[in-house]
């Protein structure tokens, strides 16, 4: 005897159920319902094609953009010498190393500004120990105010250790000479840079300032170069 029921024959569940196409579901979404849906489902898809893009780009920019190699950097702290007379020194300088233009560079960092108090200050004093520890940096120049305490914390090495005899003999007269916290004998660890033409007519601070070459500098040849043509130029 068939079960008595009272639905009637036509009633939904008596239907096979059809399975939604994506269209079909998405028409039926909301905007922000298709949103988090396509998200949800097709994310990592997304995340992949995005990925592969951006490594075809990064391949592509550096066929075609290859590295700048620094081949001189020095960190200018506190500096006040125009940005367009220092781009100037820059090409010069780099022309004068004849390095190649599109491979290799001459840096001069002038971020290094340590005039106010505060969090900025901090930050860029912790970056500039960064750099020096990772040897990034050649040469520091800074106002005798400054340099000292770099000096006396024995981040340079000696000129009469690194200069040849030619430029050293013409410098006598203008070295920074100081003792350090780990050696009482006083030698001398900079150079002033008041007669150069580059800080003569440019620099408008009564500090004077001073160059030196940072310990574990990897261009040593080019910052014998640079400070040769510092004092070359008239």
């Amino acid at each position: 005897m068939p079960k008595q029921t009272k639905l009637g024959e036509d009633a939904l569940i008596y239907h096979p159920k059809t399975k939604q196409t994506e269209k079909e579901k998405l028409r039926e979404m909301s905007l922000r319902g298709k949103f988090d849906y396509l998200w949800e489902y097709y994310k990592i898809h997304a995340l992949t094609v995005v990925i592969a893009i951006a490594i075809i780009i990064y391949f592509i920019y550096s066929a075609f953009h290859p590295n700048m190699v620094p081949q001189f950097y020095a960190a200018m702290l506190n500096n006040t010498i125009n940005e367009d007379v220092l781009e100037q020194y820059n090409t010069d300088f780099a022309e004068y190393l004849q390095l190649n233009p599109e491979r290799e560079r001459v840096e001069f960092n002038t971020n290094f500004n340590f005039v106010a108090d505060g969090q900025y200050t901090m930050s860029m004093r912790q970056a500039l120990v960064t750099y020096v520890a990772s040897a990034e940096v050649d040469v520091i120049i800074a106002p005798e105010s400054l340099f000292h305490d770099y000096a006396y914390s024995g981040y340079f090495s000696k000129l009469s250790d690194q200069l040849p005899t030619d430029i050293y003999s013409t410098l006598t007269d203008q070295l920074y000479i100081t003792d350090t916290k780990e050696n009482s004998e006083r030698n001398d660890y900079g150079v002033y840079l008041t007669d150069t033409k580059l800080y003569k007519n440019n620099a408008n601070n009564t500090d004077p300032y001073i160059l030196g070459i940072v310990a574990n500098s990897k261009h040593e040849e080019n910052t014998i170069d640079f400070i040769r043509y510092l004092f070359n130029d008239k």
